[in-house]
C-alpha cells in the first residue's frame, strides 16, 4: 500500500544552514496493516507522516501508494492530527459532512453518510453541538468521522491522543481499534507512549534521533482483537513494552 525508498529530508534554517530532519529512510506498509513510528523528540516521525501525506516533498527517495507516487495530498490519504483541527463556526454534522460536499456529494447522501459515522463514533445526539461546546476526546472523535467520511484508504494519525487525559486516551485507542477492525483501512501512526504503539500495532518502527533514521522494526505478535486489560497481564505484552523502551532509551546511541 505504501512503499517509502531511501526518503531523506533537509530544511533550511533561519540561520542559513541545512538540518537533516530524516536519513535514507526505506519502509513499505501492507493494506491493512496499523504501523507506529516511535523514536525521540526532533527526530522526524511527524515530517515522515506529512511527506506521505503530500503536504511536505522529500529531499531525496520517494513514497508511491499503491504504485503511485506521491506528489502532494490526495483523497486516498486522511490526516488525523493532534489539533484537532475542527471548523468552530460548524456543527459536528457540519463539520463531518463537509469532505463530502467540497468532493460534491449530494447533500442528502453526505448527511446520511455523516450520520452514520457519527453513530460509529459514539456521537449520536450531538449533531446540532459546535466544537466548543465538546470535550477533548469528542472533538477527537468528530476529527476521525470527518477523515472517515470521504473514504481514505490510509489513515495518517499524527500523535492524535496526545492532548487527550490517560483516562479519555484508553478510550480513543480502544475506539480507534473497532474501527480499524471494522474497515481494516492502512494505519501510519505517530506517536511519543511505547505501550500505545504495542497496543495498537502490527509492527512498531523506532527512529535514531536526529537525522532520524530505522533503528529497528518490531513485529508485534499479539491477539486481536485487544483489550487493554487483558494484555496488562499479559506476559508478550509486557516484554515487548520493556524492549522498545530499552532501544528508545538506548545511551549508546549517537546523538548527531
Amino acid at each position: 500500500m505504501i512503499s517509502i525508498e531511501r526518503l531523506s529530508k533537509a530544511f533550511d534554517t533561519a540561520r542559513g544552514t541545512s538540518h537533516l530532519a530524516l536519513s535514507d529512510i526505506s519502509l513499505d506498509v501492507a493494506g491493512g496493516e496499523f504501523v507506529s513510528i516511535l523514536g525521540p523528540s526532533g527526530c522526524g516521525k511527524s515530517t515522515l507522516l506529512y511527506i506521505v501525506g503530500g503536504f511536505v516533498p522529500p529531499s531525496s527517495g520517494a513514497v508511491r501508494v499503491q504504485g503511485a507516487a506521491v506528489t502532494g495530498p490526495g483523497p486516498d490519504r486522511g490526516p488525523v492530527f493532534q489539533e484537532f483541527a475542527l471548523f468552530p463556526w460548524k456543527t459536528v454534522l457540519g463539520n463531518v459532512m463537509y469532505g463530502l460536499l467540497e468532493q460534491g456529494a449530494p447533500k442528502k447522501i453526505a448527511e446520511d453518510r455523516a450520520r452514520a459515522l457519527i453513530e460509529m463514533v459514539h456521537l449520536k445526539g450531538y449533531e446540532n453541538f459546535y466544537p466548543k461546546e465538546l470535550s477533548g476526546g469528542m472533538k477527537q472523535r468528530v476529527a476521525i468521522a470527518r477523515t472517515l467520511a470521504y473514504g481514505p484508504s490510509i489513515l495518517l494519525m499524527d500523535e492524535p491522543f496526545g492532548a487527550l487525559d490517560a483516562h479519555t486516551r484508553t478510550g480513543m485507542q480502544h475506539e480507534l481499534l473497532e474501527i480499524w477492525e471494522r474497515d481494516r483501512k492502512t494505519v501510519l501512526f505517530v506517536t511519543h507512549s511505547v505501550e500505545e504503539a504495542v497496543f495498537l500495532s502490527d509492527r512498531v518502527v523506532v527512529l535514531t534521533r536526529s537525522p532520524g533514521r530505522i533503528k529497528e522494526i518490531s513485529r508485534i505478535d499479539l491477539p486481536r482483537p485487544r483489550r487493554r486489560a487483558e494484555l496488562l497481564v499479559d506476559r508478550r505484552y509486557q516484554d515487548y513494552v520493556v524492549a522498545i523502551e530499552k532501544l528508545m532509551d538506548d545511551p549508546a546511541e549517537v546523538r548527531a
